[in-house]
């Protein structure tokens, strides 16, 4: 296991405590990348625990109780939105504290359905997209859900409640020596030799537990939270 220095605590993630943080942004969707922001190649050495880890530290590089490196966001979030990269440290932070990814805010969560999941009905590849299994997509809010989306609006949308979702692994870019980059990569937390060598750039849950959510009910659940 990693004996590096300690990430920034979950407390302190969520409230937004140390800048310059890539989690003070205020854009939709929430997880994505701004044009002010980077994610450069990674500068990486391998300490004496056999874990690799970046050759100059920074307070954002392992998010709390995962033990995984993570992929560097950089610069300060503004800018015209990027929906086809994320930033590694907020899809984390949605993931692990059940945020939504739309806006960042606390996720729609009802006793007895579940949290509220947002997928779309098909794959890139024009398959159907499991609604079971493992996903890096973080769960929504009613609000969120219900938002236009190009690539909804493309690709279907389909409105979930997960009663289960544990934590499954990562996709990650994997750096064995020496040198060779294989990239996304699916790893399961449990495999800490593949861990070791990983820059993790998705949290992944495992959907169990799944009903279709109705539209009207989550439109009212929307209109209860009022405008952002």
């Amino acid at each position: 296991m990693h004996r590096g220095p300690e990430p920034v605590g979950r407390e302190v993630l969520a409230d937004l405590a140390v800048p310059p943080s890539p989690l003070k942004a205020q854009h939709v969707p929430y997880i994505a990348m701004t044009a002010d922001e980077e994610s450069p190649a990674p500068d990486l050495v391998k300490g004496s625990d056999g874990w690799i880890a970046y050759r100059t530290p920074g307070p954002y590089d392992r998010y709390p109780g995962i033990d995984v490196l993570l992929a560097r966001t950089v610069g300060t979030p503004g800018g015209r939105v990027d929906g086809s990269q994320l930033s590694a440290l907020r899809q984390f932070h949605c993931m692990d504290l059940r945020r939504c990814q739309g806006c960042g805010k606390s996720a729609t969560h009802v006793r007895g359905k579940g949290t509220l999941w947002v997928l779309t009905e098909f794959l890139e590849t024009g398959k159907p997209t499991a609604v079971k299994g493992p996903t890096d997509m973080p769960p929504s809010c009613a609000r969120c859900a219900l938002r236009r989306c190009p690539v909804l609006e493309e690709r279907g949308r389909q409105l979930l409640w997960v009663r289960q979702a544990p934590v499954f692994g990562v996709f990650a870019d994997l750096y064995p020596p020496p040198g060779v980059i294989v990239s996304e990569q699916l790893v399961p937390l449990r495999n800490e030799r593949v861990m070791s060598a990983a820059v993790a750039t998705r949290l992944v849950r495992d959907l169990r537990e799944v009903t279709f959510a109705d539209p009207e009910f989550v439109a009212d659940l929307a209109a209860q939270l009022g405008r952002p």
